[in-house]
């Protein structure tokens, strides 16, 4: 049976507990880094100090009723293949309302780093079927390099992240967008131009929010298609 994992946020864990108490069962904590075990129908699940929960599958329904997030949608950005040497730069903006987002968090979003290619696929699928839009840019080698200049990449990068997100909002009206950061200071002067929504820039916004993660998980599933295509560096 496949094992799941999230992360709770304070009041979460909290809710988590009560909703265990009420309907299923709580079992104690076998070392110092676990808060509480849980179990519903014989599924076990435990609960660490850091706020992440392990689950086997079935309880991702459970995990799911716990979870807070704000009304409205939000628009999540990232990238895959910067960083490779082969394949193209990816840039992903996803769409997501707070139904959308609650229910990816408990199937195992934020862990999308560390999952298996088969895991990374399913998760890809279930990002494009929840989101109320989204939208890709794949640029390859050959293109990349008939526009860098050296130095100047993140100019680039700052470009192809607001052609995607800009092309998300022409879809939804969103109340917020979130980036991953990597230049702050020029992703704030190029999102200025945006009025009447908040936008947030954060390093490492994939490991907390749901909009973030899933633009990530879709740009790395169209990355690995396309890795072999070309060599970026040398």
């Amino acid at each position: 049976m496949q094992q799941l994992s999230t992360w709770l946020r304070g009041e979460e864990v909290q809710r988590l507990r009560r909703l265990v108490e009420v309907s299923g069962k709580i079992e104690p904590p076998k070392n110092p880094w676990e808060l509480f075990r849980f179990k519903f129908n014989d599924m076990l699940g435990i609960v660490y100090s850091s706020g992440k929960v392990v689950y086997h599958e079935p309880l991702a329904s459970v995990i799911e009723d716990v979870l807070i997030e704000e009304e409205g949608i939000e628009v999540g950005s990232d990238e895959a293949g910067k960083g490779e040497r082969t394949g193209p730069i990816v840039v992903a903006a996803v769409a997501l309302d707070s139904e959308a987002r609650k229910h990816l968090r408990a199937r195992g979003l934020l862990e999308s780093k560390s999952i298996s290619r088969s895991k990374l696929m399913e998760l890809a699928s279930l990002v494009i079927e929840r989101s109320e839009a989204y939208e890709v840019k794949v640029v390859f080698p050959k293109e990349l390099f008939s526009r860098w200049r050296r130095g100047s990449l993140n100019e680039l990068l700052v470009e192809w992240y607001y052609e995607v997100i800009a092309h998300v909002l022409g879809k939804v009206k969103a109340s917020r967008v979130v980036i991953d950061s990597f230049d702050e200071r020029r992703l704030r002067e190029r999102f200025s131009s945006l009025k009447d929504i908040e936008v947030v820039i954060e390093p490492k916004a994939d490991e907390k929010y749901a909009s973030v993660a899933a633009a990530s998980v879709l740009a790395k599933e169209i990355y690995l298609k396309n890795e072999r295509k070309g060599t970026k560096w040398i």
